[in-house]
C-alpha cells in the first residue's frame, strides 16, 4: 500500500488549499457541537425536573400548567385519592400551584424577559425536595415576599432586598434557592394566596403536585385518577411532565441535523473540488506508482484517505470550536415558559460530529478517487 506520509506530504506542500478546504469541515461541524450541545443542554434541564414519587394533576386536556385549571372541589377529590404521603405530623403531601408567566422589562438591557411565577403553599417545599433555599429566608404569606431561583437571579438581575412589580404592587425579594439544576431555578415562587388575589384567580389553581412514597406508588396513583369517576383530570408522573416539555426539543434536532446537511454538501463540493485539481495536478504522480507496480485500487484507496485527512482535521478543528460553549449558560423558551440551561457538549456529541465530518470526507473524495483508475500511464507521461 501507498504510505500515509506520501498523502500527509501533499496535503502539507498544498496547505493554502488544504486549509481551505478543511475550513469548511470546520465550519459544518462546529455548527453541528453547537446546535446539539444546546439541545443536549435543554433536554438535561428538563429531564431532571421533577421527582419520580411525585404526581402533577392538570385539568383535562391541558399538558401544560399555564392553560390548566382546577377549582378548589376537584382538589378536595385528588386530596381522597388512597396512595397520597403525609408529613409526620399528619400533613398531606398535596401542594395546590398557581403557575403564570409575565413579561418583566429589564431596564439595563432594556429588553422584555419571560418571567415564571409559582404560587404555592408551605407544604410544597415538601413535596418539591429538590428546592434548597440557599441565601436568605424563606417568604412569609401575605407580606408581598418572594424568593427567586438562581436562573433568575442570573438572568434578571436581582439580589436580596431588591423589588419586583407582580400585579398591582410591589413583591420584595427575601431568599434565593437552587433546585439541583432544573426548571424550577428559572421561576419565582411567592405565597399562593396573596398571588391569587393579585390576578384574580381565587378559588382556582394551575395544578395540584402530589408526592407518594416510591415511583411505583406515583404510578398507581396516576391510575387510579385516570380511572376515577367523579374527577376528570389529566394526571401524570412529575418526571413524565417534564420530559413533555423536552419532547419539543426533537424538532429542534432534527432541524439542527438538516441545517448540518445542507451545509455539509457544501464542504462534499468543496473536498471534491480540491480532489480533483489535485488529481489534475499529479496525473504524471499516478502513472509513475503505476510503473511502480502499485495496483489502481490501491492509489485510488491513497487519494480517498487525502479526502479523509483532510476531513479529519477540519472536523477535529469545528469539535474545540464547539467546545468552547460546553458550560455556557443561557436561557430558551420551552414551550410556553422560559429555562436557564447550559449548552452541554457529550461524548455521544463529540462522536457523532467526528463521524459526520469523516463521512462528509468519504462523500467528497470517493468520486475524484474514482477518477484515478481512469488514468492511463503512458498518455500521463508524455
Amino acid at each position: 500500500m501507498i504510505p500515509v506520509k506520501y498523502n500527509a506530504r501533499n496535503l502539507v506542500v498544498r496547505w493554502k488549499t488544504t486549509l481551505m478546504t478543511a475550513s469548511g469541515f470546520t465550519l459544518v461541524v462546529a455548527a453541528l457541537v453547537v446546535m446539539l450541545a444546546f439541545v443536549e443542554g435543554v433536554q438535561q434541564v428538563c429531564t431532571t425536573s421533577g421527582e419520580p414519587q411525585n404526581v402533577i394533576v392538570l385539568a383535562k386536556g391541558n399538558n401544560d400548567e399555564v392553560f390548566s385549571q382546577l377549582d378548589t372541589r376537584s382538589g378536595r377529590e385528588i386530596e381522597r385519592t388512597k396512595g397520597i404521603a403525609r408529613r409526620g405530623d399528619g400533613q398531606m403531601l398535596a401542594s395546590r400551584e398557581i403557575f403564570l408567566v409575565m413579561h418583566r422589562h429589564l431596564e439595563s438591557a432594556n429588553v422584555f424577559k419571560f418571567l415564571q411565577v409559582r404560587g404555592v403553599e408551605p407544604v410544597a417545599f415538601d413535596v418539591h425536595t429538590q428546592v434548597k433555599i440557599t441565601g436568605g429566608r424563606n417568604f412569609r404569606p401575605n407580606q408581598s415576599e418572594i424568593i427567586i431561583g438562581s436562573g433568575v437571579q442570573r438572568e434578571h438581575e436581582l439580589a436580596i432586598g431588591d423589588s419586583m412589580a407582580l400585579g398591582r404592587k410591589q413583591w420584595k425579594v427575601v431568599g434565593i434557592f437552587t433546585a439541583n439544576g432544573t426548571a424550577f431555578e428559572s421561576e419565582v415562587w411567592c405565597d399562593q394566596s396573596e398571588l391569587a388575589s393579585q390576578f384574580r384567580r381565587e378559588g382556582v389553581f394551575s395544578s395540584m403536585v402530589v408526592r407518594t412514597d416510591s415511583p411505583a406508588q406515583a404510578a398507581e396513583v396516576v391510575e387510579r385518577l385516570k380511572d376515577s369517576r367523579s374527577l376528570v383530570c389529566n394526571p401524570m408522573t412529575e418526571t413524565e411532565y417534564y420530559s413533555k416539555q423536552a419532547a419539543q426539543t426533537e424538532m429542534i434536532t432534527a432541524a439542527a441535523w438538516v441545517i448540518a446537511w445542507f451545509m455539509g454538501i457544501g464542504a462534499i463540493f468543496g473536498v471534491m473540488n480540491t480532489m480533483f485539481a489535485a488529481i489534475g495536478q499529479r496525473r504524471k504522480d499516478i502513472a509513475v506508482l503505476r510503473i511502480l507496480g502499485f495496483k489502481p485500487y490501491e492509489i485510488l484507496i491513497s487519494f480517498l484517505l487525502e479526502a479523509i485527512l483532510i476531513s479529519i482535521v477540519g472536523g477535529f478543528l469545528g469539535i474545540m470550536i464547539g467546545m468552547v460553549v460546553n458550560g455556557f449558560s443561557r436561557s430558551t423558551a420551552v414551550g410556553s415558559r422560559e429555562v436557564e440551561f447550559a449548552f452541554k457538549v457529550t461524548q455521544t456529541t463529540i462522536t457523532f460530529a467526528a463521524g459526520f465530518s469523516i463521512s462528509m470526507g468519504i462523500l467528497g473524495g470517493l468520486l475524484p478517487a474514482l477518477s484515478v483508475v481512469r488514468v492511463q500511464p503512458l498518455e500521463a507521461l508524455k
